[in-house]
């Protein structure tokens, strides 16, 4: 086995036994040969990973000859069927094949970040390979000699190469090819040649040109490495290119794979596994799983992972043996090394990249040739440059689920699926530049948390996530939870949001800064594949993870619980009991005492866009309520506490025994109590402490504890919750037969629907928008200020500032008052904005705020964010 070092860690080299023969695929494909093994001219396929560091591109292109050995049973089988070009057909076609791979090849490895100095590139590229080459041989001097002498014509040069070596092919690997955008290739002035727009693509195209007339050669076989987003995947665009580009698959780690590398890697002398843990020196399940789950697979992020580990085991002995949560706990403490910068993205770049974190989550299935609604600029990108920009590892796949991709390998003649992937070791260092964006923070807190263990895929899990970002951000810009619809006539309808709230100096949003995923893992189970909620659980469970407000979305494999937990606290004690008699609907004060503050725990049971015909029935409620409110109502001591539990039934579709109970389209309410099937089907209640037991009864239905409530929502709520063009677009999501893009562009939509609104900072539902019924509390000082006068021109608007007319808006105290912004930002954006009125918000933007100087994406969204909530407040006064 072969073994490679890192610092104080040494791997097995995992074999590429995919890549290695999609290599040979388009080495056969750039000749084709005739019956006697001659090639005839074709246009050179070359083999490219673009894939961003950490992928192994160097690891295996370096290692080529020694992959070709590891493979030799596979390969013989393969190549005798089809021999390599410019073999001969006949007996042993595949033992001289091979033979001629591992015997008869000149191996030469060039890195373009060591490229010398020189005036022309074609000439500076021959001599470099010649001298890489030729360093090999004993008198590799006059051998050199001989070569360059020949350096005028390329058929010659290469002839000559060949011969003095005594070999038949090359194999050539470049790595770096991402240095051909740095100032150093400026020098080569035939790859500056004007062929489009661009000059990044320019260089490409003109260090492909270099490239084909030594890849036009019997024989080159060519490999090129290197992160870039600028080199176009598809065939179809490199139609008047000399090569054609075979995008070679480099797929991060399984998870048994990485199970493999961490028992083959030793540190220090040491097998890893006996230095982490001792008494268990052959390691545990549930570790392989953490790392794999933290490290995405990534084989030099795992690497690194346990390199850090061994280090911090070697500074102390204490740090052995650790349990499963303790280890958890260290390795997500391993901050990355290596990183994509993601700063200063811009509103629509946060959108692209949060688009493709939920597209990771859900699993979407990309083609290789798939252009993004329009890219990141104006002219369309392909999916996977884009994803090199953000960071993105990609997994090869197949076309769906039923037909997933066994050991076979995707050639270049089929086309190729992906799965995105995106290391949880970076998105914990990146994501807290933008942590202030609730959008953006409940993606990436999510996608932090998710296990790989789950079914990500399932229809049901889809749309949890949806359900609750909506919920998320609507949440967050709400003054009264009444404003979102599902909450209507429930416990907690009359309950008012603090727009903002202070710790310290700093002004946060009502909802903390993280949103928590989590899993409960039952006492007994070792492996976390089994995380599950168990009955027992839900008071350490409340007491552990449910200490502060927020929305919640519990990560499992089976869940005995809810699929969203909310906690909320009532600070100023003014919660309305819904009690809903047989004609009416009405709302009592539950308590008078203020004195403590009430918490209720919401959980939520979403149903949508994944029943059968049927619907949500009696029975499935029923089952709700026993998996939720039975046991938080047991074991939470709700009166002692001063807690209420409310179970909330969110469905798309209700059998009709629940449907005719939504009166008036509202919300089924169904509060503490005993209610009873009548012998008509009917639902008849029953006070908790009533001796007194209901008429013409057939069987109890359903039994809700004291201090709890059902809260069934209506599908006219739920419907208004959403949006008419929300609720389209999540049922295109889950259309059959949906394509990547039909499922992706409507969470496109959703997350830029969320921007907007965070930049209004007014509540989404668009029937009560429209209607103007949505009340906000008027949480912020006013301040005095004379208007100016904005002019409208056909199509839009001009902000008009006469140079006799002075502004005395106080912009800075609107700066501090509603934007939140520090003494240096509020400073920093007065000098841009003083020379505006107060009437001029209604048209400035992110545009024209970067036009006038202000060009980082966070302040652009402070001040746009306080100029909506601004206009809101006068607008309610």
């Amino acid at each position: 086995m072969d073994v490679f070092s890192f610092k104080g860690v040494k791997h097995p080299l995992v074999n590429r036994e995919s890549a290695l023969l999609q290599v040979i695929e388009a080495f056969q494909a750039s000749h084709l040969c005739d019956e006697q093994g001659f090639s005839k001219g074709q246009r050179p396929h070359v083999s490219i990973a673009p894939q961003i560091y950490g992928s192994g591109k160097s690891t295996f292109g370096q290692n080529f000859q020694t992959f070709v050995s590891m493979n030799k049973e596979f390969l013989l089988h393969y190549l005798g069927k089809m021999g390599l070009p410019g073999i001969a057909e006949g007996d042993n076609i595949g033992e001289r094949s091979l033979d001629a791979l591992l015997n008869e090849t000149l191996y030469v490895v060039l890195n373009l970040l060591d490229v010398p100095d020189g005036n022309r590139f074609q000439t500076t590229l021959f001599e470099w390979i010649s001298k890489e080459a030729l360093a090999q041989f004993p008198n590799g001097a006059d051998l050199l000699s001989q070569v360059l002498s020949c350096i005028g014509s390329p058929k010659e040069w290469f002839q000559k190469l060949l011969q003095v070596t005594k070999k038949r092919y090359l194999y050539l690997f470049i790595d770096e090819i991402e240095a051909l955008e740095g100032d150093k290739f400026k020098m080569f002035k035939e790859l500056m040649v004007t062929r489009r727009a661009n000059r990044v693509h320019n260089v490409y195209c003109s260090f492909f040109g270099v490239l084909s007339t030594i890849l036009t050669q019997p024989f080159v076989i060519c490999v090129l490495a290197g992160r870039s987003d600028a080199v176009v995947t598809s065939q179809r665009d490199a139609l008047t290119s000399p090569v054609i580009l075979s995008f070679l698959r480099l797929d991060p780690f399984s998870e048994a794979t990485v199970k493999y590398f961490i028992q083959n890697t030793t540190y220090d002398n040491e097998p890893i596994l006996k230095v982490l843990f001792p008494s268990h020196s052959e390691g545990h399940d549930w570790f392989f799983k953490q790392v794999y789950d933290y490290t995405g697979g990534v084989p030099y992020y795992v690497v690194h992972v346990l390199n850090e580990l061994g280090n911090k085991c070697e500074r102390w002995n204490s740090f052995c043996d650790l349990s499963e949560d303790e280890m958890k706990e260290k390795i997500e403490k391993v901050a990355p090394n290596l990183v994509v910068t993601l700063s200063r993205m811009t509103p629509k770049s946060m959108i692209v990249f949060s688009s493709m974190l939920l597209a990771s989550i859900f699993e979407f299935r990309i083609p290789k040739r798939e252009i993004l609604f329009g890219g990141l600029g104006s002219y369309p990108e392909y999916v996977l440059d884009i994803a090199n920009h953000f960071g993105f590892y990609y997994v090869s796949c197949s076309r769906n689920e039923q037909d997933e991709a066994s050991r076979t390998p995707f050639g270049f003649r089929n086309e190729t699926f992906f799965k995105l992937v995106f290391p949880k070791i970076v998105l914990k260092h990146i994501q807290s530049r933008y942590w202030n964006i609730p959008p953006f923070r409940f993606v990436c807190s999510l996608f932090s948390s998710i296990s790989r263990l789950d079914s990500l895929s399932s229809r049901g899990f889809k749309f949890e996530i949806i359900f609750t970002l909506i919920l998320y951000v609507r949440w967050c810009f709400c003054s009264k939870l009444g404003e979102l619809s599902i909450f209507r006539h429930s416990f907690i309808e009359h309950i008012s949001i603090e727009s903002t709230k202070t710790i310290g100096s700093l002004k946060v949003d009502p909802i903390p800064n993280y949103v928590p995923a989590f899993s409960s893992t039952v006492s007994g189970i070792d492996s976390a594949n089994e995380e599950t909620y168990h009955i027992n659980t839900w008071k350490p469970f409340f007491e552990k993870y449910l200490s502060k407000d927020g929305i919640f979305v519990p990560i499992r494999q089976n869940s005995n619980g809810p699929d969203v937990l909310i906690r909320v606290t009532d600070m100023k004690g003014n919660s309305f009991l819904a009690i809903q008699g047989e004609s009416s609907s009405e709302q009592t004060p539950m308590e008078t005492e203020t004195a403590k503050k009430r918490v209720y725990l919401i959980g939520t049971a979403l149903k949508c866009f994944q029943l059968s015909s049927s619907g949500v029935g009696r029975s499935m409620i029923k089952a709700e309520v026993a998996k939720f409110l039975h046991p938080v109502a047991s074991q939470l001591e709700l009166m002692q506490n001063n807690l209420r539990a409310i179970q909330l039934i969110v469905s798309d579709k209700y059998a009709e025994e629940v449907s005719r109970q939504f009166r008036n389209n509202q919300n089924w309410i169904l509060n503490s109590g005993v209610y009873y099937e009548d012998n008509n089907n009917n639902i008849v209640y029953s006070s908790i402490n009533s001796e007194i037991q209901p008429q013409n009864i057939r069987e109890e239905w359903l039994w809700i504890p004291p201090h709890c409530q059902v809260v069934v929502c209506s599908t006219t709520s739920f419907r208004t919750f959403l949006g008419c063009k929300t609720s389209r677009d999540i049922e295109s999501v889950f259309g059959d037969d949906a394509g990547w893009l039909e499922q992706l562009k409507p969470l496109y939509d959703l997350l830029s629907n969320s921007f907007v609104d965070l930049l209004r900072r007014i509540p989404f539902e668009e029937s009560e928008r429209n209607s103007g019924r949505m009340e906000r509390r008027n949480t912020r000082p006013r301040m005095d200020m004379n208007v100016m006068q904005m002019k409208e021109t056909r199509g839009e608007s001009t902000i008009s500032v006469p140079s006799s007319v002075q502004v005395s808006f106080d912009w800075m105290n609107f700066l501090k008052v509603y934007c939140h912004l520090t003494e240096e930002e509020s400073t920093q954006c007065y000098e841009c904005l003083c020379k505006f009125s107060e009437r001029d918000m209604g048209v400035i933007d992110s545009n024209i705020l970067e036009q006038m100087g202000i060009d980082d994406s966070l302040l652009q969204f402070k001040v746009v964010a306080g100029m909506r909530t601004y206009i809101k407040d006068r607008q309610s006064t």
